[in-house]
């Protein structure tokens, strides 16, 4: 494996490594992050509301969900025209079965499938933007937000965002990110003046 450089020391982000290491689930493998997340909450809708928070905008393919099933949640796509970061970045995801999604500002890598099942077990979360410079902000301002779809859940549990390296992938923006509940998740990143929200199916064990 290409050995990892990173900005900031690794003192106490095992925890959340410790989290995200089951076999074949994460997007990125072993990849880890410059400096551990100090655990914040973001707060959630409360119980019986499906709606996000009020700063947050709704991605248009957010509907209303009758069942409580992958095939009733609006999981976001591959755009037909893929997204292709400026460079440095490279113009694929590190894996086949990812694609980049969001735009020069802020972007992520999404599973073709639509279902990571790692996020209700703890989960490294990564994100991109050619506005980013880690010699001058090694913790960015980046935050995550979710709210399930498909029924009431808990409070969402995100770390504060840190960052990391890797060849394949160039510098990233990373939080640690744990569901407190398996369903039809909405995502919105925000960073800068830049936002971006898609939707992923988290299925239960």
């Amino acid at each position: 494996m290409p050995r990892i450089q990173l900005f900031l020391p690794l003192a106490f982000f095992a925890l959340l490594l410790a989290a995200c290491r089951s076999p074949g689930a994460s997007l990125f493998g072993d990849v880890q992050a410059a400096q551990p997340p100090v655990s914040t909450l973001t707060e959630a809708p409360a119980t019986g509301q499906n709606s996000p928070p009020s700063s947050l905008a709704v991605p248009s393919i957010i509907a209303s969900l009758p069942e409580k099933s992958s095939e009733t949640c609006p999981v976001t796509q591959p755009p037909d025209a893929p997204f292709v970061p400026p460079a440095p970045y490279p113009p694929q995801p590190p894996g086949d079965d990812q694609f980049w999604f969001g735009e020069n500002g802020l972007w992520t890598a999404l599973p073709r499938s639509g279902s990571w099942r790692q996020l209700a077990l703890g989960e490294k979360f990564w994100w991109w933007s050619e506005e980013f410079d880690v010699s001058e902000d090694t913790t960015p301002d980046l935050q995550v937000s979710a709210w399930r779809l498909d029924g009431s859940a808990p409070d969402f549990q995100a770390s504060g965002a840190t960052n990391g390296y890797h060849q394949s992938f160039h510098w990233a923006m990373l939080v640690g990110v744990q569901l407190p509940q398996p369903g039809c998740w909405a995502f919105t990143g925000q960073y800068e003046d830049h936002q971006l929200s898609f939707v992923l199916w988290v299925p239960p064990e």
